[in-house]
């Protein structure tokens, strides 16, 4: 009797621990991972990865101090969202991805251009403002101007980085010409250097880069002359691609940011130091009368 009793109280023991310790366990084994949406309203802080260009995020290389007019809007977002916004961490262009996907940062607000190519690893907000992307050649190369076409010919050097937007530019409108390629994480100017040193004929950037560059090549690079630009694309934030509830967050706190004017004065403000026609701003979807 002694020994059935065991036997049984052993059994019992055991159901208890198969219903109810082991579940438990499973259940913990499979908790879902916290999202950057859960991260950022559990801390209160939105972590930014950025880029450095003049004038859209700037960072002295003596205090640290942080500047620029995406930056400047960044601050405006957080504080509508009652979140502090923080630039954390300098991330290549070619990077982003896989800083969103690790979690090393919440978003990238840099004004990272929506591509077809990127938004296979990543989600984009709605516009901050557009920018034009041109080609560029050197000053007494006459051969492009107002005709493209030109260069998609075997006698033309195009200027690249590898898996960057130039390349997509590249494979769709020019991909009879040579190509010049540039490393993996290379500045964009490097490309306008290429032209200068004669290592290629043209290269694609976004105007804005030009002033900086003449800072240290005056005169050596231009503007290809065009009806229209290149390409035109939306400045945005980007998100991890999976991460749907923090994107709505932002984008409604961009769509005020837009919509109260706030970006308008901003590019007014910029614009007392820096040439601010490339930004094309956001068209507003109403009309006060």
């Amino acid at each position: 009797m002694k020994n059935f009793l065991l036997v049984a109280l052993s059994v019992l023991i055991a159901l208890a621990i198969q219903n109810f310790v082991i579940p438990h366990n499973e259940h913990a084994a499979t908790k879902p991972a916290e999202t950057g949406y859960d991260r950022v309203m559990r801390t209160g802080v939105l972590r930014c990865g950025y880029g450095v260009w003049e004038p859209a995020v700037m960072r002295d290389p003596k205090t640290g101090k942080m500047s620029g007019i995406i930056y400047d809007i960044m601050q405006e977002v957080g504080k509508s969202l009652n979140l502090k916004v923080e630039y954390t961490l300098e991330i290549p262009w070619d990077s982003i991805g896989v800083a969103l996907q690790s979690g090393k940062i919440d978003c990238h607000a840099a004004g990272i251009w929506a591509t077809p190519a990127r938004g296979r690893v990543m989600a984009f907000s709605h516009a901050l403002f557009f920018s034009p992307t041109a080609a560029f050649a050197r000053t007494d190369d006459n051969r492009f101007d107002n005709n493209l076409e030109r260069i998609n010919q075997p006698d033309i050097t195009t200027a690249l980085c590898d898996d960057d937007i130039t390349t997509e530019i590249y494979r769709s409108d020019f991909p009879r010409s040579k190509k010049f390629e540039l490393a993996q994480f290379s500045p964009p100017e490097e490309l306008l250097l290429a032209i200068t040193n004669k290592k290629a004929d043209v290269a694609f950037n976004s105007p804005a880069r030009l002033p900086n560059f003449e800072r240290g090549y005056p005169g050596k690079v231009k503007i290809i002359p065009t009806k229209e630009p290149l390409r035109m694309y939306p400045d945005t934030v980007a998100v991890n691609i999976h991460d749907e509830e923090l994107l709505h967050v932002i984008n409604v706190a961009i769509d005020q940011v837009v919509s109260t004017g706030k970006v308008d004065k901003l590019v007014e403000q910029y614009r007392k130091k820096y040439n601010m026609d490339f930004f094309v701003p956001v068209k507003r979807s109403y009309m006060w009368k």
